[in-house]
């Protein structure tokens, strides 16, 4: 199951003490995961002024959905930290539930192209929920600021 999503994406912000939490919809746990990475990038940067002239890689597996989407989301942000890359689209692939394969396309940082929006220090599981209803899967993930 392959999904792709690019920032600017719908998303529902919440707010809670000292934190932020997003609940995040898609088709499918691949969509989903595509577009809670794309949320996640929207935050952190504009994307807007962000081009695809790089990519990241990332490999996580995990127990179950929840556990994959909090150490998925803690990858991207570790990408952000440590190596200033700030991306825009977002492609993931779930091989199996426990295990996920996602390619981030950005650039690094730069401060004269693009606006910063802050920094997430963590996705938690704190309140962290994943879904169905009618129109698909749905997320809820608080993230530590």
């Amino acid at each position: 199951m392959k999904a792709e999503r690019t920032a600017p994406v719908a998303c529902e912000w919440l707010d809670h003490t000292g934190d932020i939490g997003m609940v995040v919809h898609g088709d499918s746990p691949a969509d989903l995961f595509a577009t809670a990475g794309a949320a996640l990038a929207e935050l952190m940067a504009d994307p807007l002024g962000v081009t695809d002239v790089a990519t990241r890689q990332i490999q996580v597996e995990a127990a179950s959905l929840e556990d994959l989407l909090v150490r998925f989301l803690n990858d991207l942000i570790y990408v952000r930290e440590t190596e200033n890359f700030v991306w825009k689209r977002i492609e993931v692939e779930l091989e199996g539930e426990p295990r996920l394969i996602a390619r981030a396309f950005g650039e690094r940082f730069c401060p004269k192209r693009h606006e910063s929006r802050g920094g997430v220090k963590a996705a938690t599981y704190h309140e962290l929920r994943i879904g169905t209803d009618p129109h698909g899967w749905w997320a809820q993930v608080i993230l530590d600021v």
